[in-house]
Formats: C-alpha cells, sequence, structure tokens
C-alpha cells in the first residue's frame, strides 16, 4: 500500500474511533468520512463496510494487546509482569472507548478468540508461583480489577489522574500475597471540597441544569 493510501486509512480508522463514541456504531459513513478529511470513495476503497471498518480497530486492539501480553511475560517478576498487564488493559479503556460504546457487537470483532486467556495465565501462574500474588485470586477477579480501573475514564481531569492513581494502589494492594510490601499509594487524595464540587456537578448533569 502507497505511503498516502495508508495515511488515509489510518485517518479513516482514527476518526470512526470518534465518530463511534460521539454517535453511536451505527453513525453514518459520510461523518467518518468527513471528520477524516477523505471523501467517501476513499473510505469505501479501504472498507468495504461497517464490519470492514470494525475489523480494521479490531486489529489495531489485538495488536495493542499482543504487545502487553508480550512485555508482561518478559517482565523481570511475575509481580511486574502482572501489573504490566493490568496496567496495559486498563489503558486500552481509556485509550479505546469505541470498545465500551459499540458494546456486543464490537466486543465480537475485537475477540481474541481465548488467546487473552491464555495468556494472562501465564502471567498468573508466574505471580502465583513467586508468592507475590495472593494464592486465592483468580483470572476472573482480575478481569474485574481493570474494568473497575477503566470504568473511571469517564471522571473528568485532574480528578481523574487523582483518583485512578489511588485507586489502582488499593485494589493492587488487595492482590498482593500476605507479607508482601506495600509502597505508599501516591499522590493526595482529594480534599473533601473538591470530592463536594464534583458530586455538585454530577447532580447538575442529572437535573439538565
Amino acid at each position: 500500500m502507497r505511503a498516502d493510501a495508508e495515511a488515509n486509512r489510518e485517518r479513516v480508522l482514527d476518526a470512526a474511533a470518534e465518530v463511534f463514541v460521539e454517535h453511536g456504531i451505527e453513525a453514518p459513513f459520510n461523518l467518518i468520512a468527513e471528520r477524516a478529511g477523505v471523501g467517501k470513495g476513499t473510505l469505501y476503497r479501504h472498507f468495504i463496510d461497517r464490519e470492514a471498518l470494525m475489523q480494521g480497530l479490531a486489529d489495531r486492539l489485538q495488536r495493542r494487546y499482543a504487545e502487553i501480553a508480550e512485555a508482561a511475560e518478559s517482565a523481570a517478576t511475575g509481580w511486574d509482569g502482572l501489573a504490566i498487564y493490568l496496567d496495559g488493559v486498563t489503558a486500552m479503556y481509556f485509550d479505546t472507548p469505541w470498545v465500551v460504546v459499540s458494546r456486543a457487537r464490537a466486543r465480537r470483532v475485537a475477540s481474541t478468540n481465548g488467546r487473552a486467556e491464555q495468556d494472562f495465565r501465564v502471567v498468573l501462574e508466574r505471580a502465583w508461583a513467586e508468592g507475590s500474588l495472593r494464592s486465592d485470586v483468580d483470572l476472573t477477579d482480575l478481569a474485574f480489577v481493570t474494568s473497575a480501573l477503566g470504568g473511571l475514564a469517564r471522571l473528568p481531569e485532574p480528578l481523574r489522574s487523582v483518583i485512578v492513581g489511588r485507586m489502582r494502589g488499593i485494589l493492587f494492594d488487595g492482590l498482593r500475597a500476605e507479607g508482601s510490601p506495600r509502597p505508599p499509594l501516591g499522590g493526595k487524595p482529594l480534599d473533601l471540597e473538591q470530592f463536594r464540587g464534583y458530586l455538585a456537578e454530577q447532580v447538575g448533569e442529572t437535573s439538565g441544569q
């Protein structure tokens, strides 16, 4: 593929990810083409239909996932590998919100066909073997750790960075085997006024104010 054609393809994928978040997965293709700065003909040359476009986004997701899994498996310790895996997957919630918005259809297209479970099990078994991960924690528990942290992606900044960092520390401490060192959570918690301000904003949004 020529460099300019490849650049157009990547612009279309970037635009599709944004438009799907804003307008849903059934958003008209003309919105995607306009956002990408290309004609509809160019869009259709790269992606013949919506399913092909979804697959293009899924391929990106799977490549990123493969990089995370490789880094986790080559980490110095089992705990380091576990942290790399959890942090990497959590970051995907923040960086690829189209997956959340498009729900079941996107998850089906972006499926790793069992590879994620296999790779994650390797990381878990190494952490269990070295005694850094508590023995009663299993793969399904850790899947919800990333979901819990990823669910904070909708928080506005600067609250998000503060809360995500501290919640990560609290959740990770719950995973550590007994006797493992627990580093400081890092950063300062929200003060009461910040917290009240955030709650007031949420009430205003809910009531339409």
